[in-house]
C-alpha cells in the first residue's frame, strides 16, 4: 500500500504546483486584459478563450486536491443517520462508487478528445482545440484513484479495527 500512497501523496503535490502556476497565469492574464481594455482600448484576442480553458484546467487540479483531503462535495446527511461503525462501510462503499463514476466519466472524456481530435479543429494561436479539453478525462483518471485509494484506505483501516474516516468522523 505504501508505493500506492506515495504515488498518491506526488499526484497531490503535483496538483498543488500546477494549481498555483495556473492560478497565476490566469491572475495575470485576466488583470493585464483589465488594463488593456481600460487604459488602451485594447486586449489581447483570445485571452478570454484561454482563460475560461484555465478555469477548467483550475477547477480539476482543484477537485483533485480536495477529493485527497475528503472536502469533495458529498452527501453528509446519511453519514449523520448511519450507526458508528456502518459508518465506515458507507464511507468506503462510497469512495469506491465515486471512483467508479469518475471511471465512466472519464471513458466518456476520451471519447470526447478523440471526437475532437478526429475534427482536427484549432481554438487559439493555431492550436489544436483538444489540447485544451485533455484535462478533462486526465481529471477524471486523477479523481477515480484518489477516490479509488480512499476506498483501499479506508478498508485497511477496517480491517485494522480503526473505524475513523479520514474525515475525523467515527
Amino acid at each position: 500500500m505504501k508505493p500506492i500512497l506515495f504515488i498518491d501523496s506526488w499526484l497531490e503535490k503535483i496538483s498543488g504546483w500546477m494549481l498555483v502556476g495556473l492560478l497565476g497565469i490566469m491572475i495575470a492574464m485576466a488583470f493585464g486584459q483589465v488594463i488593456l481594455r481600460n487604459f488602451f482600448d485594447s486586449s489581447i484576442e483570445w485571452g478570454d478563450i484561454f482563460l475560461r480553458h484555465l478555469v477548467l484546467w483550475v477547477g480539476y487540479f482543484g477537485a483533485v486536491i480536495a477529493t485527497g483531503e475528503g472536502r469533495h462535495l458529498r452527501i453528509e446527511f446519511i453519514t449523520k443517520l448511519v450507526p458508528e461503525k456502518p459508518r465506515k462501510i458507507f464511507f468506503v462503499v462510497s469512495s469506491l462508487f465515486a471512483a467508479v463514476m469518475c471511471y465512466f466519466l472519464m471513458q466518456a472524456a476520451i471519447s470526447f478528445v478523440q471526437l475532437e481530435m478526429e475534427s482536427e479543429s484549432t481554438l487559439i494561436l493555431d492550436l489544436p482545440g483538444w489540447y485544451f479539453i485533455i484535462i478533462i478525462p486526465i481529471g477524471y483518471a486523477m479523481l477515480s484513484f484518489r477516490f479509488l485509494i480512499r476506498s483501499l484506505n479506508g478498508t485497511v483501516q477496517m480491517a485494522k479495527g480503526n473505524w475513523m474516516t479520514p474525515e475525523g468522523h467515527h
